[in-house]
């Protein structure tokens, strides 16, 4: 009877120590798991904000054919606010060079050739989204 309760087996301390260890760090490899795909989501909803406001924007300055003032050329980024948390959206103008038959001079020509290549961006404001859309413009007679 004495031999028989000194035999009583049960766990000893290191090994609880050492359960304990492995069930925490399952636990934080879970947590950084769920918190990796919280942001990764996040950005991926930026993401198709900004392409959205982007075809909408493209959309709003088809139509709004702007000529050269001058040698100033046309100033398509203030046409639309920008989403909250994005910085306000920047448009780059190219000429049309019917000579090289292709878009080419960022500064205003002589003429207007009537055909404008925009390049708009929009970027995040923490700098984890930039999207960016060319469109051309022509000007409707």
């Amino acid at each position: 009877m004495r031999q028989r309760m000194s035999d009583d087996s049960g766990e000893t301390l290191l090994e609880l120590i050492v359960s304990i260890a492995i069930l925490g760090v399952c636990v934080v490899a879970i947590g950084a798991g769920i918190a990796l795909s919280v942001k990764t989501s996040a950005i991926h909803r930026d993401q198709t904000n900004a392409s959205a406001f982007l075809h909408n924007f493209a959309e709003s300055i088809q139509s709004s054919y702007t000529s050269c003032a001058g040698a100033t050329p046309p100033n398509y980024a203030t046409a639309l606010a920008p989403p909250s948390g994005f910085n306000p959206p920047t448009a780059a103008v190219r000429f049309w060079d019917a000579a090289a038959a292709q878009f080419s001079s960022a500064t205003c020509p002589g003429t207007d050739p009537g055909l404008q290549q925009v390049t708009l961006t929009l970027t995040s404001t923490n700098g984890y989204v930039s999207e960016s859309l060319v469109t051309v413009v022509r000007k409707m007679s």
